[in-house]
């Protein structure tokens, strides 16, 4: 039972529409699931229905790197109290894995994402969320007010307008009358190379079968 459920997680996560196959899954373009010169590692955890696979920042300056794994375990902590709390009621497992954006120890940004899975028992298909983290050279988080100060076409209208273009040019089924967004979104990464991805989640802009969807709003 419990190998059928990890088939049925990956692909299910293996919906997203990435333009192009890979050995190593991944949640949107210019992101990795961390290179050799990274500046995290992985600690792994797996113990009664959760499985972690956890990023650890490392690096000279030891404030910022405080901050950034702080923000890490308080995400796991939250994750991992929903996941008690659900199985008071319903037998459900639990995962968190991680993909790296830009990161390196001259980067002007550290940005990833920590994406949860739950998987109920007998449930059709997991429910999985990304959460974008993207912090400062002194490890202070970044919001995406902080880029549209930077980026005078960071806008909800040209938000809208590139949701049209991209999802119609990766052939990617969307909410034809509903998909229509009214702020800015507050979940997003900068990948490798230098551009500012938004993320959409499941559900959000389109069924479940799109999966998530990274709009690619230009280089920072």
């Amino acid at each position: 039972m419990m190998k059928l459920k990890y088939i049925a997680m990956t692909a299910a996560l293996l919906l997203a529409p990435l333009g192009g196959a890979s050995a190593a899954w991944v949640l949107g373009p210019s992101l990795s699931e961390g290179a050799a010169d990274s500046i995290f590692t992985t600690e792994v955890t797996d113990r009664d229905g959760l499985h972690l696979k956890m990023p650890v920042v490392h690096g000279d300056n030891l404030l910022a790197r405080a901050r950034m794994n702080g923000a890490i375990s308080a995400r796991a902590a939250s994750f991992e109290e929903s996941l008690v709390k659900r199985n008071e009621t319903w037998k459900t497992e639990g995962w968190i894995s991680w993909q790296e954006g830009m990161a390196g120890k001259d980067s002007p940004y550290t940005s990833f994402l920590l994406i949860t899975s739950t998987y109920p028992d007998r449930a059709a298909h997991p429910t999985s969320y990304a959460w974008p983290m993207t912090f400062d050279r002194l490890g202070h988080r970044v919001t995406v007010q902080d880029l549209a100060k930077k980026m005078p076409t960071l806008t909800v209208d040209e938000v809208n307008r590139q949701i049209e273009i991209q999802c119609r040019e990766r052939k990617i089924p969307i909410f034809e009358e509903h998909h229509t967004i009214r702020r800015l979104p507050d979940t997003f990464y900068i990948g490798k190379d230098g551009h500012l991805y938004l993320v959409f989640q499941q559900y959000e802009i389109a069924p479940y079968s799109s999966g998530f969807i990274a709009i690619d709003m230009g280089r920072i």
